[in-house]
């Protein structure tokens, strides 16, 4: 059947000559539907329509049953209520102060109440604007970022409120996936139902990460600002406010840029939100970063090698997620202001050392033009950090950094690499040459604040060609050392006129050293320092490094001969040229004296006060090995040591640890026991993990020890060691040089404080033909000493109730009247002091040995 046609006439016909047709003029033909086939679309239009409700109705049953599903393993939002993060594990000192922390997560809780209004505010203007009226979503904001992201074809809005953001940091993996995104829209209006704004706020600010290992928001103010998060200012707060969106990317000391434009987006949002006004608005966009760069400086405890140790003992004992998440109170015997003294003791002590090899040259040297872009963009990130002339201080911008990266190092990536610390004198900068003018006899170091001047006399001359085996000469000329574009170290040391210094020539040493203190009454270590640096990660050659002892291992092969054989300490032994026969090496050996100087017969006092090889040999060779490997196994040294009779002469591998304990053992009178880092270890709910009850050990009689300590007392009054006089208190030690200066050693103690120092290059390379432990070593020993015995009692070493004492002739060893020429009251143990007077002396009427107690 057809179609039919329904034919309809307009109101009007044409009109010939009446200009054009119109529409409504013309006779229109409208087509119909014929019944049969209106009847088909009906049936498909109803067909349609009960498929997409079904389809409505089953995609919703869908959705339902997938929520329904996803909302069954969901965790409970109750156990936000008693919020409890990972916990650090704090390490304190004997007075109970943290002096360092450990954690997975470094955080501090701080209570709502204590958040500046202008930090939440700041938080809700940069993260989620509707925060306080909706109920967990933000459903026009997630509609606005599916625009914005389909329009950009990637990812440019999230569309997540602060709510989402917390559940997803609680419950959720960082997955991106459709489930993920339903989950903590579920969780999301949970919270809303379970927990008030300011409380979600509270988990907020305390869990989010903010960049630089910082988690919360009082852990970022410290790491960024120095301060706690309740003095934060506005320009502040906005700068933390915008750091979670990408801490990286938007980390200030890296991309001030950045950071700055973040800040002031989220300062333009707290304008149009009317939480601050235009004046405030302005003067904080103005304002500059005013970051913490000497942020470290406050840390430096935390990223000792000290404290690296006492981690790798938690490690150790407890594995690593307790000791980063568990909560652990760490009780040690660490001194801080003493652990601070040793590391600056090693750091000036291998400077020196280092400027005795001569000069190696600059970090880096810039041409011309990358020196002028350098300065120009050092000029523009120091006004972004921010001059604090205002309070007293000066930026200045130090390329120290740059030491470490690699090369070829662009320009830009020169000023990228700089910090802008606050200036302070006696600190070690890197800056740039801008001057070296020999008609002048010296050098200029622009540091950015100031300008530190390098006199050729008092500044350059100790910048000689580098060498370690034979001495070159000293410079004549600042053109010498330094040219123009050079970057280098340098130290302030006194100020010569208003932005202008005076100061030193410096670079960083590549010898090493090792520093260990010990209270010899408790075992408690003191203070401990692995190399010249920060410990966290690195070698730690207080307890690492294995290396030749030399002649600090002698006083137990002198022990050894006062406990064996019989001797004392006016025993003869003939210094003078032997060979002898090593059975156990299987070989002869010509030992010799440092210097190939022979003085005879001399006192064994006198042979240790000198450090004589030739008697140390002669020692061990009437003893054997095993006798000295007997009392250095009690006094406490564990290495492996050479059974031959090398062994006198320490060539033997020890720690600086194991022989400053060692040492420990004769100051306290012969009690071994090791060393103790940790006291007592608690955990969160108060139960003791781990006490130190260990009862030191009587290994070595107190009259041995005595006997060795008192001749370890002459070498400090009148032998290799007498620079420590200076100390003004009774001190034993003995320095130590092994073969070509590889090593240089000293270890030295009064009655209540021990402490070794070893130097040396990690490669085993010779210090120089000059350094020996009484040059290289004594200096840091005695910079640590001087420091930490101020105002203490002075204390003499007492003697056992088994020791006496007799007037002597040291030439004979015989007993001497008190008035007699040369006699000197020596110590024996209880039967080994001489009955017989030397030739010509006669005994007064009742004379007696002196004894004391």
């Amino acid at each position: 059947m057809e179609d039919e046609t329904v034919i309809v006439k307009s109101k009007g016909s044409p009109k010939a000559g009446r200009g054009p047709v119109r529409p409504d003029d013309v006779t229109q033909e409208v087509p119909t539907v014929a019944p049969a086939r209106r009847s088909r679309l009906v049936r498909i239009t109803r067909a349609l329509a009960v498929t997409s409700v079904v389809g409505l109705i089953v995609g919703g049953i869908g959705v339902l049953v997938t929520l329904t599903v996803l909302a069954r393993d969901l965790p409970e939002i109750d156990s936000l209520a008693d919020y409890q993060p990972h916990q650090a594990t704090t390490v304190m000192d004997p007075d109970g102060n943290v002096v360092a922390r450990f954690a997975k997560e470094r955080r501090t809780l701080v209570p709502i109440d204590q958040v500046p209004d202008i930090m939440l505010e700041s938080v809700v203007a940069a993260e989620d604007a509707t925060f306080w009226t909706h109920e967990g979503l933000d459903y026009f904001g997630i509609a606005r970022c599916a625009v914005k992201n389909t329009l950009a074809g990637r990812k440019v809005c999230g569309g997540s409120t602060i709510t989402q953001q917390t559940v997803k940091t609680f419950f959720l993996t960082p997955e991106k996936s459709m489930a993920r995104k339903l989950k903590e829209m579920i969780l999301a209006t949970r919270l809303e139902q379970a927990l008030s704004k300011r409380d979600i706020l509270y988990l907020y600010l305390n869990q989010i990460y903010y960049g630089h290992g910082a988690y919360g928001v009082q852990e970022a103010s410290r790491t960024y600002f120095g301060r706690n998060v309740d003095e934060l200012t506005v320009e502040q707060a906005a700068l933390l406010a915008g750091l979670p969106q990408a801490p990286s990317s938007l980390d200030p000391y890296k991309h001030p840029d950045r950071a700055l434009k973040r800040r002031a987006y989220v300062l333009r949002r707290l304008l149009e939100l009317e939480k601050i006004d235009q004046a405030t608005h302005d003067a904080a966009v103005a304002a500059p970063l005013d970051l913490d760069w000497d942020r470290d400086d406050s840390n430096w405890l935390e990223n000792s090698h000290y404290a690296a140790y006492v981690r790798a003992i938690l490690e150790d004992r407890f594995g690593e997620e307790q000791t980063l998440s568990g909560g652990l109170k760490v009780y040690t015997g660490v001194q801080a202001q003493w652990q601070k003294t040793a590391e600056e003791a090693v750091q000036a002590g291998l400077r020196a050392l280092d400027k005795r090899q001569g000069w190696r040259g600059p970090l880096l040297h810039l041409e011309a033009d990358e020196l002028k872009a350098v300065r120009a963009r050092l000029t523009e990130r120091r006004a972004q950090v921010g001059d604090k002339r205002k309070t007293g201080e000066i930026t200045i911008w130090d390329l120290s950094p740059v030491e470490r990266l690699p090369r070829p190092l662009p320009a830009e990536r020169v000023a990228q690499a700089a910090r802008f610390p606050r200036f302070a004198m006696e600190r070690i900068y890197a800056g740039v040459v801008v001057e070296s003018s020999d008609s002048a006899q010296e050098a200029v170091v622009d540091l950015g604040g100031v300008q530190v001047h390098l006199p050729l006399r008092t500044g350059l001359s100790w910048a000689r060609a580098f060498s370690v085996t034979k001495w070159t000469r000293r410079p004549r000329t600042p053109s010498e050392v330094v040219t123009v574009g050079d970057v280098v170290l340098v130290r302030p040391t006194a100020e010569k006129s208003a932005g202008h210094y005076i100061g030193v020539l410096e670079q960083l040493p590549k010898a090493e050293a090792a520093l260990v203190a010990i209270d010899p009454h408790t075992r408690e270590v003191r203070a401990l320092v692995g190399g010249y640096g920060m410990g966290a990660g690195r070698f730690n050659r207080a307890v690492q490094a294995r290396r030749q002892a030399g002649s600090t291992f002698k006083p137990f092969v002198y022990g050894a001969a006062f406990e064996h054989l019989g001797y004392t300490p006016v025993t003869k032994c003939l210094d003078a040229p032997r060979v002898y026969y090593d059975e156990w090496l299987g070989k002869t050996w010509k030992p010799q004296n440092y210097g190939k100087k022979f003085d005879g017969e001399i006192t064994l006092r006198t042979a240790l006060t000198l450090s004589k090889n030739i008697c140390s040999v002669e020692l061990i060779d009437k003893l054997k090995p095993d006798a000295v490997l007997d009392l250095a196994r009690r006094a406490g040294i564990k290495s492996n040591l050479p059974r031959n009779l090398t062994l006198a002469l320490g060539s033997g591998d020890v720690t600086p640890l194991e022989m400053t304990n060692a040492y420990a053992t004769l100051a306290s009178g012969g009690l071994r026991a090791d060393p103790v880092f940790i006291r007592k270890i608690v955990d969160p709910a108060g139960k003791v993990l781990y006490e130190d009850n260990e009862t030191p050990e009587q290994t070595v009689a107190p009259d041995l020890t005595y006997l060795i300590t008192s001749l370890m007392q002459s070498v400090v009054e009148d032998g290799t060691a007498q620079r420590v006089k200076v100390l003004e208190r009774p001190v034993a030690g003995k320095t130590g040089t092994t073969n070509e200066a590889r090593n240089a050693w000293f270890v030295g103690f009064t009655p209540d404080l021990v402490a070794g120092v070893w130097v040396g290059f990690d490669n085993n390379d010779p210090l120089g033909p000059s350094e020996t432990g009484g040059r290289a070593a004594i200096p840091i020993w005695l910079d640590f000493m001087q420091a930490a015995t101020q105002g203490a009692p002075v204390n003499d070493f007492v003697a056992p109730a088994n020791v006496v004492f007799a007037t002597v002739d040291p030439k004979t060893g015989k007993l001497a009247a008190p008035e007699s020429d040369g006699a000197v009251v020596e110590p024996f143990i209880s039967g080994t002091e001489p009955t017989e007077f030397a030739t010509g002396a006669e005994p007064p009427d009742e004379f007696m040995l002196d004894e004391y107690e």
